[in-house]
């Protein structure tokens, strides 16, 4: 997983208020773990998503990190993948999105 100034470098977000960046970088971490554990949920047998939801109900991050790190023999490089492919998306849409705002300015004849 990367740092945090490698998350903001990459989400190109280095010259928004800290403010901003913080509240930027809990929704990117937040959809982060839900793309996870929907990955992690197609993965997993029915008794192994039971015993997820009890940890996750007792609000016991470490043994659920500990759960889940069990079930997958390359999580970290797992989680980096999931990561990357979601900055990768980000910076699409954001090139989309400057691409059309260019094309606002132009006029056709």
């Amino acid at each position: 997983m990367m740092t945090k100034d490698e998350l903001i470098l990459k989400l190109g977000i280095q010259n928004v208020d800290p403010e901003t960046q913080k509240t930027l970088l809990e929704n990117f971490a937040n959809a982060v773990s839900t793309r996870l554990m929907v990955q992690i949920s197609e993965v997993l047998t029915d008794d192994d998503l039971d015993r997820l939801n009890i940890l996750i109900d007792e609000d016991d991050e470490d043994k659920t990190t500990q759960f889940i790190r069990s079930k997958f023999e390359n999580y970290d490089d797992f989680a980096t993948k999931i990561e990357n492919e979601m900055i990768e998306e980000l910076s699409q849409k954001q090139q989309m999105l400057s691409n059309r705002t260019h094309g606002l300015g132009k006029t056709t004849v």
